[in-house]
């Protein structure tokens, strides 16, 4: 019985701690995030490369894809808050939330190709490409005439000038992050913990 509450005991102190330590990395990575995605994002011509997305893939390694959906809002609403480019509005920030997710689901247990691979591909190509301007077109368009001819010509100028460069780069990049991760000892017992 004594055994028993002691264990108990000692439970609860891990779980505060890793409650602690949980919440103190989440709050990290939403300030890397913020700073990225703010100070650290390169333009030449009219090509944009971002790598905010780094902090969402730590997130997604360690806490998975609720943990990455939570850095990837929680970033965007302090980003449109603090650095406002325009008027926030909640379908893109589901959009990114949905996107930490892909990354979480399938980069939380394995750093395969296939898998960096198929969560790039899914967040650039259906998030990026589709669904953002789909976005961005009902904010700043409206229901005008022109609608559908805005939203296509964004989809083809978004492929060879964002969608195809940030690809390579995000393959490049998360590929050689994760290998990276798997060696830092702190990394190693934080995936170990949520499993």
């Amino acid at each position: 019985m004594f055994k028993n509450k002691l264990n108990e005991t000692k439970n609860r102190k891990v779980n505060v701690k890793l409650s602690t330590q949980t919440m103190a990395v989440f709050a990290i990575l939403i300030a890397a995030q913020f700073v990225i995605s703010q100070f650290l994002t390169f333009q030449v011509w009219n090509i944009k490369i971002s790598f905010s997305f780094i902090p969402v893939v730590i997130a997604a390694r360690l806490y998975g894809a609720i943990g990455a959906a939570e850095v990837a809002g929680i970033g965007d609403i302090i980003g449109v808050m603090f650095r406002p480019v325009g008027i926030w509005f909640p379908p893109i920030t589901i959009s990114a939330m949905l996107v930490g997710a892909v990354f979480g689901f399938f980069l939380k247990k394995s750093d395969s190709f296939i898998r960096i691979l198929i969560s790039v591909l899914i967040s650039e190509f259906v998030f990026s490409l589709f669904i953002t301007p789909l976005w961005l077109t009902i904010l700043y368009k409206g229901n005008g005439t022109d609608f559908f001819a805005f939203y296509f010509s964004t989809l083809v100028s978004r492929i060879f000038v964002q969608i195809i460069p940030m690809t390579i780069v995000k393959l490049v990049v998360i590929t050689a992050m994760l290998k990276a991760m798997d060696k830092i000892k702190f990394v190693k017992r934080m995936t170990e913990v949520n499993t």
